[in-house]
């Protein structure tokens, strides 16, 4: 399962890094930014014996590129706080995920009028847990993760309003079954 994991994060990764080259080769405008916001991390579970499964707030700052102008590209890499609270085995659980996060989107600007834009993003999103988190003797979550993630946001002159929900794609914990789904609004600035 690992292998495979490896296998499709290095795939993406490769498709991104090309599809990201053939854009920068073609676009005339790079613009740079970070973002601050809060996240509300709801993991979904498979297996039936979670119970109690509530979201909580947490934290992310971010840095990106935007790499073209109506059609764009937008790496970016970030840190993140992620929590949530379930009870399993009888016992409640409060696992905190400090997370790594590699957003690779594809963006549309669907209306410009002077120095305001709105805009769609839509991509993949590779996160690396930086410690591992045991919540008891039989979960076992994995340091890696690919999520999809879609946004929409706004810029009003250099300053940036996100809104995002990013899906997991691959179980984050075999026995728990459990997905990443996760919510969020960043604020930023370009420079």
């Amino acid at each position: 399962m690992i292998s495979n994991m490896k296998t499709t994060f290095k795939a993406a990764l490769l498709a991104l890094t090309v599809l990201g080259i053939t854009g920068t080769a073609q676009a005339q405008e790079v613009t740079y930014g970070i973002q601050v916001g809060s996240n509300y991390h709801m993991s979904s579970f498979g297996n039936k014996s979670v119970k109690d499964n509530n979201g909580k707030v947490g934290v992310s700052v971010a840095a990106f590129a935007r790499v073209g102008d109506r059609i764009f590209f937008q790496p970016g890499i970030g840190a993140s706080l992620l929590r949530k609270e379930y009870t399993f085995e009888n016992n409640q659980k409060t696992p905190k995920f400090y997370q790594v996060n590699l957003p690779l989107q594809v963006g549309y600007k669907f209306l410009e009028n002077g120095d305001f834009s709105l805009r769609g993003l839509l991509g993949p999103q590779l996160n690396y847990d930086l410690k591992t988190v045991k919540s008891s003797a039989a979960t076992d979550y994995k340091k890696f993760s690919l999520d999809g993630r879609a946004g929409i946001g706004i810029d009003v002159s250099r300053f940036t309003v996100d809104a995002y929900y990013s899906h997991g794609f691959t179980s984050v914990d075999k026995t728990l079954d459990a997905k990443n789904k996760t919510v969020g609004i960043m604020v930023g600035y370009k420079f």
